[in-house]
């Protein structure tokens, strides 16, 4: 494994460890063996600040760095993160996938994404598509990105809700200056749920039923317009339902805060 992920977890635990005044992990143990499991696995987040990825990360112990089996892959914006060669270089060494704003669903970036996690590897997504720090509870409707990655995945990953909380107020919007440093002596609250796996699957049996040879445009590089022209509108209903449930069950697992929050942090995973 290269330098970039070693170096970017090693600075995202240092800033819990010692950056933050408590830090609270919760089901992590768990989560951990989904990861040496030959199964790929999904991962989907609230998105709170720009600090998200990759501090959250900070909580899973450094040897998950060293292996591209147990370090995420994830979606990237091309406009921010994809701007020159360097940026290129960091970005594609610390796995992430360059996706490109408008271009909707059936883009390559989704395909990347899909063979990824066919073949066991760990993909996260904030399928918000964007920060939202304020009604923390009530997370905006998700984009349907993340439900044709499971519909045309031929082995299904474990889908993991991840919550967070407290990085919203490591990087507040708007900040004062200096508006480029992480506030420091903040509370973060990382929570792993259990596999969501039992309340997707009798939606994506009904997609097979609907749709036995999957489904996509007869040309995917077109505009956005003509995909969904083209595209069954049972089909898109079918997306949004998948959406709507994974959105609620994660949105459940954020309802466990106020709880986790009365009880006393635990040891941060080790080096």
């Amino acid at each position: 494994m290269g330098s970039v992920p070693l170096a970017v977890g090693a600075f995202s635990k240092l800033f819990l460890r010692y950056g933050c005044r408590n830090v609270r992990v919760e089901g992590l143990p768990a989560f951990l063996q989904h990861l040496e499991s030959d199964r790929g696995v999904l991962t989907l987040a609230n998105h709170v600040s720009v600090v998200d990825e990759p501090f959250m990360w900070g909580s899973l112990p450094l040897r998950n760095f060293l292996n591209p089996k147990t370090l995420r892959w994830t979606l990237g914006a091309s406009d921010m993160m994809f701007n020159g060669k360097l940026d290129s270089w960091f970005f594609t060494k610390g796995q992430v996938i360059e996706t490109f704003r408008g271009k909707g669903i059936y883009q390559k970036a989704i395909d990347v994404a899909t063979k990824k996690l066919e073949e066991g590897n760990w993909v996260h997504i904030f399928p918000e598509g964007r920060i939202k720090q304020e009604d923390l509870h009530n997370l905006r409707r998700f984009k349907w990105g993340i439900s044709r990655m499971l519909m045309e995945c031929e082995r299904l990953p474990l889908i993991v809700p991840v919550w967070i909380k407290g990085f919203e107020q490591v990087m507040d919007e708007p900040r004062v200056w200096p508006n480029f440093a992480p506030r420091l002596n903040k509370d973060v609250t990382i929570l792993f749920g259990d596999p969501i796996n039992s309340a997707v699957e009798p939606h994506l049996a009904k997609y097979h039923k609907r749709f036995p040879e999957g489904w996509r445009p007869a040309d995917h590089e077109r505009s956005v317009e003509i995909d969904l022209e083209e595209e069954p509108r049972e089909l898109a209903r079918m997306r949004s339902e998948m959406a709507e449930v994974m959105r609620r069950e994660l949105m459940r697992l954020g309802e466990r805060v106020e709880e986790a929050e009365k009880r006393p942090p635990g040891p941060l995973a080790g080096w």
